[in-house]
């Protein structure tokens, strides 16, 4: 059987007991599982507009998620995601807050400022790492520290909104800052476009080229790597950088697309996220899409569950953590492989 092949069986499998976990639990909550994940379903997919704020959700996420498959690969824990967003966010306002903001070039040239304030913030962490031998889980939730206090001080200090005292945010921006959207529903075509040229781009990167074979070298055996003649630090560095760059995107995403401002709160979280669905995906690239897409239905559709059900919108908090521990146990015990088996031998 090919192997692609199967390991598609393999997560679809694993897909499905989990989603059966989950509805096991949602049962024990005394809540019907069905109209739960139709009040999701309906929330996040359930008109053209609805679908619209999910692709803006799951924009960021997607981002943030194929930018930690290179660190990943490389052998490190990029907790300074959330810093790399926020400081992409910084870069992406400061263009719209300039005398370009009201240019219909704004939004460009957002993406190469959201790109290099981001992939400083991780090449930060990779300096860290590799010349002052600080773990990258330290210096990273560090930086994720300084960045929130950045944006705190721009935002009641030199962009706070004229007359008003408040961390609520900066000015809204010139609309021509926004990212450029398609109809009157307003899909946000350039985003999708970004998303599938990164996915397409890093999974031929990756798979195909010396230097994905050698990220992923230095991430199985760092000093090995001396062997071959080629330096860990250098793919290290890159590696964190790339991330970066790319986690910017998503912090253009957040403050051009979703809050068309920055906020106090401009990550979402989403950096923290991606990092679990990059784990649950095992740096599968196109599996890590299909995912980050149905954790944004999840945080998009949650909103109908008080207004259809009267359920407390945290009850989505309990079903991405099912999932997510969910997901690790099976993977653990690797009881879809021995269904798959089960299943290929009774069709022989």
């Amino acid at each position: 059987m090919n192997k692609n092949f199967q390991l598609i069986q393999i997560n679809l499998l694993r897909l499905i007991l989990t989603l059966v976990i989950i509805f096991f639990v949602l049962t024990l909550f005394g809540t019907s599982p069905i109209s739960v994940f139709d009040s999701i379903i309906y929330g996040s997919m359930g008109s053209y507009s609805k679908l619209i704020r999910t692709l803006i959700v799951w924009a960021p996420i997607s981002m943030a998620s194929i930018a930690l498959i290179y660190t990943f690969s490389a052998g490190m824990w990029n907790i300074g995601i959330e810093g790399q967003i926020i400081m992409g966010a910084v870069g992406a306002t400061l263009i719209a807050r300039s005398f370009l903001g009201d240019t219909f070039i704004s939004p460009y040239i957002q993406i190469l400022f959201a790109l290099g304030f981001g992939g400083f913030w991780g090449l930060l962490c990779g300096f860290l790492k590799v010349k002052g031998n600080v773990h990258e889980i330290f210096s990273g939730l560090g930086l994720d520290f300084v960045a929130s206090g950045i944006v705190i001080y721009l935002i009641i200090g030199p962009w706070k909104r004229e007359g008003i005292a408040s961390t609520s945010g900066t000015d809204v921006f010139d609309k021509a800052s926004w990212i450029p959207t398609i109809g009157q529903n307003e899909f946000p075509l350039l985003l999708i476009f970004i998303i599938f040229i990164l996915y397409i781009f890093s999974f031929f990167v990756l798979k195909y080229t010396s230097f994905g074979l050698r990220l992923k070298a230095t991430g199985i055996n760092e000093e090995a790597t001396e062997r071959f003649y080629f330096s860990s630090s250098k793919y290290i560095l890159l590696s964190f950088f790339i991330a970066g760059a790319i986690a910017g995107l998503a912090g253009f995403s957040q403050a051009s697309g979703a809050y068309h401002k920055l906020v106090p709160s401009i990550s979402g979280g989403f950096g923290f996220l991606s990092i679990l669905i990059v784990l649950i995906c095992s740096r599968n690239i196109f599996f890590t899409l299909v995912i980050s897409f149905l954790f944004s239905a999840l945080i998009v559709g949650g909103s109908q569950l008080q207004i259809k059900l009267g359920l407390d919108h945290s009850l989505i908090g309990i079903i991405q953590a099912t999932f997510v521990l969910s997901w690790l146990i099976l993977e653990k015990l690797k009881l879809e492989k021995l269904l798959l088996k089960k299943i290929i031998r009774s069709n022989e």
